[in-house]
């Protein structure tokens, strides 16, 4: 992911969100589409750590992970399987499919924490206000519809390899 910072050169700050007017249609469906897709991903980790707990019931899986935010849950996955399995190629497939969630994780956070209206025709959006030093800095991260579509194949294939690895171990 592209992340940029820049400060507040004004003493306001007005955004007009002229040209997230005239690139919604564009973005909106691969929003959406990025969204539907991350949630069914949400749902397998979801029964994978349930599956995990106990195989004859979800019902104690999630007793366990109702309420918890999504890196809870994905940590959690990462300690019930480092614990059972010592084997250093099932632990290198564990690590990698951690830190691929975890990506994934943040993008959504930028997707749905994005300031639209901030939108520059170059792709990069405000996701975030910061302050460094007394100085207001706002964190700016690339996103169009181009890398939209390609985090939702990303999604859909880290969706397929979650299921994978459970079932294989």
């Amino acid at each position: 992911m592209k992340v940029k910072h820049d400060k507040l050169l004004e003493q306001y700050d007005f955004v007009g969100g002229e040209y997230i007017d005239k690139v919604k249609a564009k973005y909106a469906p691969g929003i959406g589409l990025f969204l539907i897709r991350f949630s069914s991903l949400e749902h397998t980790l979801d029964l994978c750590i349930a599956d995990i707990l106990h195989s004859g019931s979800h019902h104690l899986g999630y007793l366990v992970i109702e309420g918890n935010s999504l890196n809870s849950k994905i940590e959690l996955l990462r300690k019930l399987f480092s614990k059972s399995y010592a084997d250093r190629k099932v632990f290198r497939k564990l690590s990698a499919l951690v830190k691929r969630l975890h990506s994934v994780r943040v993008f959504r956070n930028y997707l749905v924490h994005a300031n639209w209206n901030t939108l520059e025709n170059t792709g990069y959006v405000r996701t975030k206000v910061d302050e460094k030093d007394g100085e207001v800095i706002f964190r700016k991260v690339r996103i169009t519809p181009k890398v939209i579509k390609a985090w939702i194949q990303r999604v859909n294939i880290l969706e397929e390899q979650l299921s994978d690895f459970v079932e294989s171990t």
